[in-house]
């Protein structure tokens, strides 16, 4: 006589879960947070995952649960950063008339995202940091022209409506101001000790690049 069919138990799904859950995001979100002050304040060579686990008040595994290792999550933040920073100065820039006006206002919308958030410190930071590792060099390149592009654009919006010389190349003038200002905030964190005074030094810093921006506009 046949023996009688037994249904095989479903197994068990073990690992990661196939999708995000809210808590699950907003662990991500914290250890994101956690991970940018830790590289902002003490760079991403010197940084451990045991800082990101301490900064975020999780547990080890929680933290690896998400990002395997320290260069995954320097993958993570620079992304998610990056894009927030973009955001942040593009919605600024809405509320400024397109053309040179919209220029003028970029360079104080930059210094003052970096005064409201100290993490945004960390973005060129990890940019220049990921570029020297091979297997991330192409996504630091990557995020490095894509705000060159946006700051291109507002130049040919500007030589669009007759405000800026068609003269200028609006790449070539990008890649400066960009470069620029990244530089001087890498030289300002190299020698000054004291925030509010870097600060400072940003902001006269930010003063003479406008000027620079200023001086391609054609006479009004």
């Amino acid at each position: 006589m046949a023996s009688p069919h037994r249904s095989t138990p479903a197994r068990r799904r073990v690992g990661r879960p196939s999708g995000p859950t809210e808590h699950g995001a907003a662990s991500r979100e914290r250890i994101l947070d956690a991970a940018a002050a830790v590289f902002a304040q003490v760079g991403y060579d010197r940084a451990r995952m045991a800082d990101v686990v301490e900064a975020s008040g999780m547990t080890k595994g929680s933290v690896y649960f998400h990002f395997e290792s320290k260069e995954a999550l320097a993958v993570a933040v620079l992304t998610e950063k990056h894009a927030q920073w973009l955001d942040r100065v593009q919605a600024r820039l809405a509320t400024a008339p397109p053309g040179l006006q919209r220029m003028e206002a970029l360079l104080p919308a930059m210094l003052d995202l970096h005064r409201d958030d100290p993490d945004a410190w960390v973005i060129s930071r990890l940019a220049h940091n990921l570029a020297e590792v091979p297997a991330t060099r192409i996504l630091a390149t990557e995020l490095a022209r894509r705000w060159i592009d946006r700051v291109a654009d507002l130049i040919r919006d500007a030589q669009h409506i007759g405000e800026v010389s068609d003269e200028v190349d609006p790449q070539l003038l990008a890649t400066v101001l960009v470069g620029a200002f990244d530089g001087l905030k890498t030289t300002i964190e190299t020698v000054s000790d004291d925030p509010r005074a870097a600060d400072q030094q940003l902001e006269a810093g930010g003063a003479l690049l406008l000027t620079m921006m200023q001086s391609v506009a054609l006479p009004r």
